[in-house]
């Protein structure tokens, strides 16, 4: 699939996406964070701007903070 394509992986795991490919991409990268075990990531200008985790990551990190 092309929109695939567009998702790339940094040196840290994260899959990466930027905010100009991420309606074409977005199906594909909410499918490799639930299904895939990735975290995911929107970026802008090569930076990221927002994560992308499975419901039940964040709610390990809720508990973590005491939230």
């Amino acid at each position: 699939m092309a929109a695939e394509t567009k998702i790339k992986t940094a040196d840290d795991g994260v899959r990466e996406v930027g905010m100009t490919d991420a309606r074409a991409s977005l199906t594909s990268l909410i499918r490799e964070v639930r299904y895939g075990g990735h975290v995911g990531a929107f970026t802008e200008r090569g930076e990221r701007q927002v994560m992308l985790v499975t419901p039940e990551f964040y709610e390990r990190a809720q508990a973590a903070l005491g939230n």
